[in-house]
């Protein structure tokens, strides 16, 4: 009889990624338990038991984000030691001791995945992000020395582009145990835009954003100080700000400190994939330039849908958009992001041609279900329920 494999997350269990993830291998019948400190505010996730220390308190706020969190902008390597130490006291390990997973799976490495090898127990998997390899080590010299810990306690170690593969190996991640994953794009969401995309050549002069509103890294304000540049050569325009968060009072205030709050629309977070292809379909121009950042899911998306990336010059950026598949521009700068989105709105020809190179390299490479399926025999193995040359189940 096949056994069911009883994986942990151990993630913050109101991020999109992780319900998606845990949600996933609850529908292929492994038995997942999301453990966290804090009561989610989400919704249930099917399928799934959360198990969590605390209830929420007012010191959390609406977006999720306690004192302590805000705090560690000024003490990142200190924060770190004090919630392990909290994590200790608390019966968060008493938890784990009863939930008793044949795999523990830790998302981002400098919090939660140093908060699982604390708990000493194996296999342990952890999934780097981006920021947690490239940027966290950066800030303080106790945050390299947790990151380099926890990759060389990990069982396995996965990542989404090959710069964060480059960077965890150099801070002590052995190459033999890292898998690289990429959260890619659900067929939900290409059934959905089947009967929602215009052809790239003849969409209206549409740009999207889709990322944060909660962390400058995402340089949202950057996209709209390019907005009187862009307005400039193609009138028409109109900037679609989707996703949330708590910058987003001061990027309207922008708007309309620049005058184009006409042109630029907040259209908040896309719930489910017909929403999302509702915005995606009739992009021309899908604008990301975060300062860093692994593989972006909603890039990919945006590549399946057809719209022109123009992103930031960026390692992980460049995997995925060459020059045949749209425009690599410097973060932070306006000026050459402006001239980028200018020149791809008015060139349709160019946009026809990206949109076909990149949809079908999200068929090869950025497909949920396939980068899902090699995490499915990661786990397997690890929970010594091994796979046999076609993929069933031992």
């Amino acid at each position: 009889m096949k056994r069911t494999p009883k994986i942990c997350l151990i993630s913050n269990p109101d991020s999109i990624h992780v319900r998606r993830w845990a949600r996933h291998f609850s529908e292929r019948e492994f038995d997942v338990t999301l453990l966290t400190f804090y009561q989610p505010e989400s919704e249930p996730i099917p399928g799934v038991e959360v198990q969590f220390v605390h209830p929420r308190t007012p010191s959390v706020t609406a977006g999720g984000r306690s004192r302590a969190a805000r705090s560690a902008q000024r003490f990142p390597g200190l924060l770190r030691l004090a919630t392990a130490a909290r994590y200790r006291r608390s019966r968060f390990y008493r938890l784990l001791e009863r939930i008793n997973p044949d795999v523990l799976h830790a998302h981002y490495v400098s919090d939660y995945g140093f908060l699982a090898a604390l708990s000493k127990r194996h296999p342990l998997v952890v999934s780097a992000w981006g920021s947690d390899i490239l940027v966290d080590p950066g800030l303080s010299p106790i945050t390299r020395r947790v990151v380099r810990w926890v990759l060389g306690q990990a069982d396995l170690v996965t990542y989404d582009a090959e710069r964060v593969r480059e960077v965890a190996e150099g801070q002590g991640a052995s190459s033999g145990r890292m898998l690289r994953v990429v959260l890619g794009v659900d067929r939900d969401l290409l059934d959905a835009l089947k009967s929602r995309m215009i052809p790239p050549a003849a969409r209206p002069p549409v740009i999207l954003s889709l990322r944060s509103l909660e962390r400058t890294l995402y340089n949202v304000d950057v996209i709209i100080e390019a907005m009187p540049a862009v307005l400039a050569k193609v009138p028409n325009t109109r900037l679609l700000i989707g996703n949330d968060g708590a910058l987003r009072p001061q990027l309207e205030g922008q708007a309309r400190g620049l005058g184009v709050e006409s042109a630029v629309e907040f259209v908040g977070m896309a719930h489910g994939p017909v929403a999302l292809a509702e915005l995606l379909g009739p992009a021309a121009v899908y604008v990301s330039v975060p300062s860093s950042d692994g593989t972006s899911v909603s890039l990919l998306e945006a590549m399946a849908a057809g719209a022109y990336p123009v992103v930031s010059d960026l390692p992980a950026n460049r995997e995925w958009v060459g020059a045949e598949g749209g425009t690599v521009v410097p973060p932070g700068q306006a000026a050459p992001l402006a001239d980028a989105i200018a020149a791809a709105l008015t060139d349709p020809s160019s946009r026809e041609s990206a949109a076909k190179h990149n949809q079908e390299l999200v068929v090869q490479q950025g497909l949920w279900d396939a980068n899902m399926a090699r995490m499915e025999d990661a786990y397997r193995g690890l929970a010594g329920v091994g796979v046999n040359a076609g993929g069933a189940t031992r």
